[in-house]
């Protein structure tokens, strides 16, 4: 049985700020019957990232399709503040984005929004999960002693409290997607800290089916640490072969949508 930790005093004493979330979506003609995704983005990027080209694929495919910009992200508030936000405010943006939705969604976290939606289902009951090149539970500072080997410049700045400046071969495998570098924007030093010091996530909540998927050419969450992150959830990585970091940017975007939405529409059959 999945003890539910229903007492958090930090969390009700000290709650999230409040902020204007910025939620972009895209809907299918008519209701299909299929649960809403919401899509939650990684370090330095926003809602943005999603919306270039799964949010309107997925839509096309019968889902209600949602990209929620994290505080200080995007087109959401708080960017005064991003300097003193922490992890837990974007879980708290993941779950508030959530309840806002039709019906309880599918949550799906690249990288860090992958730790996000981590956290988040140990709070909220969602119908399901998709962890996108995830950073290993509990295994934040391997992560880090791994990408100070391949971006020991990028690692540096973020020591010291800078954001970091992601290079072309660090997020994608084509060259051609390299236009979507200037895109990006600052982050927290604080959740960047977090990635590297994280804690172990709590179970989540009813033990929703967890998908994990890797990109074959990832520089920064290489295939081989996904292995740990499947086995926490007690199920088996796919790795899509021949694309980045970035999947939902990069050239062979379809492939590992196409794998997601299969796996959902998968669940929703009757047995």
């Amino acid at each position: 049985m999945t003890r539910i930790k229903a007492v958090r005093p930090f969390e009700w004493a000290f709650p999230a700020r409040p902020a204007e979330r910025e939620l972009i979506s895209a809907l299918p003609d008519g209701d299909t019957g299929k649960p809403p995704l919401l899509f939650v983005h990684s370090l330095a990027h926003g809602a943005w990232c999603f919306a270039e080209h799964w949010l309107g694929a997925a839509a096309e495919r019968g889902f209600g399709a949602y990209a929620v910009s994290l505080r200080g992200h995007g087109g959401s508030s708080g960017g005064d503040r991003l300097r003193r936000t922490r992890l837990r405010d974007y879980v708290h943006d993941v779950i508030q984005a959530a309840a806002t939705l039709p019906s309880q969604p599918v949550l799906i976290g690249h990288s860090l929004g992958a730790l996000a939606v981590a956290r988040a289902l140990a709070r909220y009951p969602a119908r399901a999960a998709v962890l996108l090149a995830p950073v290993p539970p509990g295994q934040g500072v391997g992560l880090a002693v791994h990408l100070a080997r391949v971006a020991p410049a990028a690692m540096a700045r973020a020591v010291i409290g800078r954001t970091v400046p992601f290079r072309p071969e660090h997020l994608f495998h084509s060259s051609d997607a390299a236009v979507h570098l200037f895109r990006l924007g600052a982050e927290s030093p604080l959740v960047q800290y977090q990635l590297a010091l994280h804690r172990r996530p709590e179970r989540p909540l009813g033990e929703p089916p967890v998908l994990v998927v890797g990109a074959g050419e990832d520089r920064l969450v290489p295939p081989r640490v996904l292995a740990r992150t499947a086995r926490f959830y007690g199920t088996d990585p796919v790795v899509i072969p021949d694309i980045g970091h970035d999947l939902m940017l990069d050239a062979g975007w379809e492939r590992p949508l196409t794998t997601i939405l299969d796996w959902v529409e998968a669940l929703e059959e009757p047995a």
